[in-house]
């Protein structure tokens, strides 16, 4: 009897490690800036019905702008020079086009394309950085996936489940709404349905992918999962379709900015690795960073604030959607696991330290 109760106690004991094992960093910087990254951005959320615009329209573009120049920080990776070289027409040619359409469309007023573009473009690049993260958690948990069949079920529920919520109040969005309208009066209905269904059956694949598996689905991962899974919330309690989703993106920058440190952190945390001098100080210390990233998001803002000639907001504004597709389209390129350079130069350092990942 004795050694059953020990074998059950042991078994217990390795269920109880799994269950807690698996944090990207630790479980008090996973929880609030990664899983719950919501909760720190409730200040600004308060701000829009509180009618405080400093503070909701500087925090949301401190934080929108942050992200998307944060991006061009892996151009100052010397390791990633000659791939960037060997990939023009990819990391030139790519954005050479997307900036000439952008300027087509704007300059001879097309309308409706551009943020129906936006729109889904935005849809689909957040849940996908969800996807990545996720994987991330699988991976540290040890999860065994040859076949891929657990990536793809969880994949699959996240970008359908995020794009029918985002479509939930789709009425509500001028411009997509108006372009549907185009084709058929009830294709926003259509579109509910066809992406509730979808959703629906990715769910239940999904479901069964978990229960097939082997390893234990451990708190770190089964908490990311259902984050992710309920990721555009605000699609169902704010009726307006921009404000909600002004109100999605904020977690999705908190959660951008924080891997985005914590790679540097443990890639160029400190001077052996070579790193050029201002990612070194960006790195090592918030003192340099918060400055930094508060300039580039304020400036922006008041750009906006006291911008008030037509030339002028036509300009900005259309930086600020140039600025955002070629976001959305680099962050494609450097965040592509399936390439061996960005699984070299990145991966490792997420997957655990940087002496770790040595």
């Amino acid at each position: 009897m004795s050694n059953i109760n020990a074998i059950a106690d042991e078994r217990i004991g390795v269920r109880a490690q799994i269950w807690q094992a698996g944090w990207i960093h630790s479980a008090t910087f996973d929880i609030f800036l990664l899983i719950f990254a919501p909760l720190v951005t409730l200040p600004i959320i308060a701000a829009i019905y509180f009618r405080i615009p400093w503070l909701a329209i500087g925090g949301g573009l401190t934080l929108a702008f942050a992200h998307y120049f944060s991006t061009a920080s892996f151009f100052f990776w010397d390791e990633n020079r000659e791939y960037y070289r060997t990939r023009l027409a990819a990391f030139v040619g790519g954005p050479v086009i997307i900036t000439i359409i952008l300027f087509l469309l704007r300059g001879l007023n097309v309308p409706y394309i551009i943020q129906f573009v936006l729109f889904f473009w935005n849809t689909l690049h957040v849940s996908r950085q969800n996807c990545g993260i996720l994987s991330i958690y699988r991976n540290k948990s040890g999860v065994k996936d040859p076949g891929m069949g657990q990536r793809h079920a969880a994949n699959g529920a996240i970008v359908s489940i995020s794009l029918f919520l985002a479509v939930w109040h789709i009425d509500t969005h001028k411009e997509v709404s108006a372009l549907l309208g185009i084709v058929s009066g009830n294709l926003n209905l259509y579109v509910k349905i066809a992406t509730g269904l979808i959703a629906a059956i990715c769910l239940l694949q999904l479901g069964l992918a978990v229960a097939r598996r082997q390893e234990m689905l451990g708190l770190p991962e089964s908490l990311f999962l259902a984050s992710s899974l309920g990721f555009f919330w605000p699609y169902l309690f704010i009726r307006d379709s921009e404000t909600a989703t002004f109100a999605m993106l904020l977690p999705h920058y908190v959660q951008y900015l924080s891997l985005v440190w914590l790679l540097h952190r443990r890639k160029f945390g400190d001077a052996s690795s070579g790193a050029p001098v201002p990612l070194l100080r960006l790195s090592a210390s918030l003192t340099y960073l918060l400055p930094v990233l508060f300039s580039v998001g304020f400036f922006f803002y008041f750009m906006q604030q006291y911008v008030t000639v037509d030339a002028g907001r036509w300009w900005l504004q259309t930086i600020y959607l140039l600025i955002a597709f070629l976001h959305f389209y680099y962050d494609g390129l450097i965040w592509s696991f399936r390439r061996p350079q960005v699984r070299r130069s990145i991966l490792p350092f997420l997957l655990g330290s940087r002496g770790a990942a040595g």
